[in-house]
């Protein structure tokens, strides 16, 4: 006797998965990696071999991450992003001369980001539906039901106020602590809490799926153990 265990079903033309930790250790591997490693490869790079070897390494590693994810196929909206605001902190960097300078972009970078993350609720696409392709594959019929896109607005301003207060925590950080110190906190600041929002985003998400009228029923269905089956 053997058991058939279905793995997910499909709703509105999207694979339901067997768990939200699945998302999520799919996913946040790909966030922490073009969110924080341009910021450690500069550190690495500044620390061994000068200000003009970090942010070559910077910009090495973003360019690199990028051909791999287009050679993937991904549609890379996140690593798109994070090459853009690479040559901006490299621009900026070769120009002031200044570690301290470079590394006070991540400030303004995160204000920019709260500003545009929360200026996307006036739009029919808020930011949270921008990556959603990144994490996992939503179908059309999903994607435009009205509870995934209130799930994905509610995201969004949680997103915003993220960046905001990473924005706030950094620049205490740099106000008063060693540039080193500064590396720390804005490591900190980031990996962790970039992995606990993910998940939470996640799991909200199905939240709100799983209370609806229209999509519960056919979610509880698709994650329904299998039947026994003799094999």
């Amino acid at each position: 006797m053997a058991y058939i265990r279905r793995v997910s079903g499909a709703i509105g033309g999207t694979e339901v998965p067997d768990s939200v930790g699945a998302v999520v250790r799919g996913a946040a591997p790909r966030l922490v990696r073009d969110g924080f490693g341009p910021l450690a490869a500069f550190f690495l790079g500044w620390k061994l071999l000068g200000l003009g070897a970090g942010i070559a390494a910077a910009v090495l590693f973003g360019l690199t991450v990028f051909a791999h994810e287009r050679r993937r196929g991904q549609p890379g909206v996140i690593v798109r992003l994070a090459l853009v605001l690479v040559a901006i902190r490299a621009s900026v960097g070769l120009s002031s001369d200044s570690a301290t300078t470079y590394l006070a972009q991540e400030i303004a970078i995160d204000a920019l980001l709260g500003c545009v993350v929360l200026g996307s609720l006036r739009s029919q696409r808020p930011f949270a539906s921008w990556f959603t392709e990144e994490i996992y594959p939503v179908g059309e019929q999903l994607r435009e039901s009205p509870p995934f896109k209130r799930a994905m607005r509610r995201i969004t301003a949680v997103w915003a106020a993220y960046f905001f207060a990473r924005a706030a925590v950094r620049l205490t950080a740099l106000l008063t602590l060693s540039t080193d110190s500064y590396v720390l906190v804005a490591a900190l600041s980031d990996a962790p809490f970039l992995i606990a929002l993910l998940a939470w985003s996640v799991r909200h998400t199905f939240q709100v799926l799983r209370t609806s009228e229209h999509w519960g029923p056919m979610i509880a269905a698709a994650q329904a153990p299998a039947e026994p089956a003799t094999l």
